[in-house]
């Protein structure tokens, strides 16, 4: 029945996060396409998010529905892989029916910006906050250690434990019923703990190096949007964080049992789905109230415009995949901040982002592979 709850919920968090996603995005980027910020109210706009959201919601339903009729007609059986892939079809059903209803609404956008021409006559400016390298923001340090303390809490009940595993222990469960084992040995402990600490340390690499990367910043009221992306980066950086935390205490909870030579039982299930749903919670949370770049967070109660008169260039040939990867071999930036939802992306027209990602990928690949051929 737990498999059944994560399927569920993973429906839920896909129509959640796309009907949620047109209040994240910034107002002069509605589905990825660059308007100016006079436009960014237009009737044609606000119709497209309207209709966007109403085919969300009622493809979210039936999936929903037909999520929880097909788990729970084959969860009799007790075979929680069968449960899985079978609602694994509604799911990957209703995200590709949210790239449609996503693309369909970008083009209309589109359509209606080339046709009234929303940026002619209107002066394209690039604006930069020299401050963020004069005076940048700091990682969140104190947040860092509660993601860093679990490896060890991880590490230390391991060798606590180690004299009195058994000689079998269990590396895949089907709910109650351990379905694979390995002999024990110190791998056992030291694996769990080298991916709580590996996923760490990159995200806290990543988020140094998203605090340096260029602000994308508002032409039309550059103080609030430097501002605004300062905050972005402060609140942002320590809900993922948070989410680091809560994915290493559910590893913690999956292995204790599983040391001890049985499948988790119902409170350590338990525990799993509520440290998972918390930090991903918490991170939606976080980035519906901030927006894309601090977007939607206040900084003084209806701030005007500040340049009225200016605009962000048009970029959108640069942004390839209905917006997804950003390619331009001008410019030298390595990270960018997307498009689509929250965070950042490569820029794909710099072949340092190219090889470096192939590094990440390596790494990650290693680090899943090695330890099984050992």
């Amino acid at each position: 029945m737990m498999t059944v709850a994560w399927v569920n919920i993973a429906l839920l968090t896909v129509a959640g996060s796309a009907w949620m996603m047109p209040s994240v995005q910034r107002p002069t980027l509605p589905f990825g396409v660059r308007v100016p910020a006079q436009r960014a109210g237009d009737a044609a706009i606000a119709g497209q998010i309207r209709t966007f959201r109403s085919r969300v919601a009622a493809s979210g339903l039936v999936g929903l529905l037909a999520g929880v009729a097909l788990t729970l007609t084959v969860a009799g059986d007790g075979d929680d892989d069968t449960v899985a892939l079978v609602g694994l079809a509604p799911m990957v059903a209703l995200m590709l029916l949210v790239a449609l209803f996503y693309l369909r609404a970008r083009r209309a956008i589109q359509r209606v910006k080339a046709e009234d021409g929303w940026y002619t006559g209107v002066t394209q400016r690039i604006t930069v906050d020299t401050s963020l390298r004069t005076g940048p923001e700091r990682l969140p340090w104190p947040w860092m250690l509660p993601a860093l303390l679990v490896p060890l809490v991880t590490l230390a009940a391991g060798i606590a434990g180690y004299p009195e595993m058994p000689e079998r222990v269990p590396t895949r469960t089907n709910g109650s019923t351990v379905v694979a084992w390995q002999a024990k040995s110190p791998w056992v402990v030291g694996v769990p703990v080298a991916i709580e600490l590996a996923s760490t340390v990159l995200l806290i690499a990543l988020l140094a190096w998203s605090y340096r990367s260029r602000a994308d910043l508002e032409p039309s009221a550059p103080k609030r949007s430097a501002s605004q992306h300062r905050l972005f980066l402060r609140r942002f950086s320590r809900a993922l964080l948070v989410l680091a935390t809560c994915g290493n205490l559910t590893i913690l909870c999956a292995v204790l049992p599983m040391w001890q030579g049985r499948a988790p039982g119902p409170l350590a299930t338990v525990a799993m789905l509520l440290s998972a749903l918390l930090g991903t919670v918490y991170v939606i949370v976080v980035a519906v109230r901030a927006g894309q770049g601090g977007s939607r967070i206040a900084t003084v109660p209806a701030p005007p415009a500040e340049r009225p008169d200016v605009a962000h260039p048009d970029d959108d040939r640069h942004w390839r995949l209905a917006g997804l990867c950003y390619v331009n071999r001008d410019d030298p930036a390595l990270l960018v901040q997307k498009r689509i939802g929250v965070g950042w992306t490569l820029n794909f027209g710099n072949p340092r982002s190219v090889l470096l990602l192939a590094a990440v990928v390596a790494a990650l690949l290693a680090g899943i592979l090695v330890p099984g051929l050992v």
